[in-house]
């Protein structure tokens, strides 16, 4: 199997996974911040709901889209145009179906080219690692709502 083939595995159960969790916290906890600090279900439905076209763009142009002030806002003001967990779920869907035809798609070749992300200042990693990188903050964001379901009582599996 290609390593482009695992990753889109992955990145295929981790949306459905995460959308499953999300849609089984009840509603009226879709927008309930853990001890005050912490993000709600919805804020990080919104977060990905958005996030996979800013990797698929990377993917297919090889390049990071601008991502300064201007860009910065225009993106939370789309994040905050999901309104629903069930909304957020249904772009999510959609969005990571062309993300994982990207991957699908990237060439082997190009694995080990390197770039830089403009997160935590500047962080340089291979393309590989990239293509990864959806998968790695939805699995991030499952964990912390199961720890909400938690939170709430719910010890079941979703």
């Amino acid at each position: 199997m290609r390593y482009q083939d695992q990753v889109v595995k992955l990145t295929q159960k981790a949306i459905q996974d995460i959308c499953r969790a999300a849609l089984a916290t009840p509603v009226d906890k879709h927008e309930w911040v853990p001890m005050g600090h912490a993000r709600s279900v919805l804020s990080q439905m919104r977060e990905i709901a958005t996030q996979s076209p800013f990797f698929t763009a990377i993917i297919r142009d090889g390049d990071v889209p601008v991502f300064d002030e201007h860009a910065r806002q225009q993106a939370l003001k789309l994040r905050e145009s999901f309104t629903m967990v069930q909304e957020c779920a249904d772009a999510a869907h959609r969005t990571t179906a062309e993300l994982c035809q990207a991957i699908a798609a990237f060439p082997d070749k190009e694995l080990e080219d390197e770039i830089t992300l403009p997160f935590g200042g500047g962080m340089s990693m291979t393309k590989a690692d990239v293509l990864s990188l959806a998968h790695w903050n939805l699995t991030y964001h499952l964990g912390q709502i199961n720890q909400i379901q938690l939170m709430l009582g719910d010890r079941e599996m979703h």
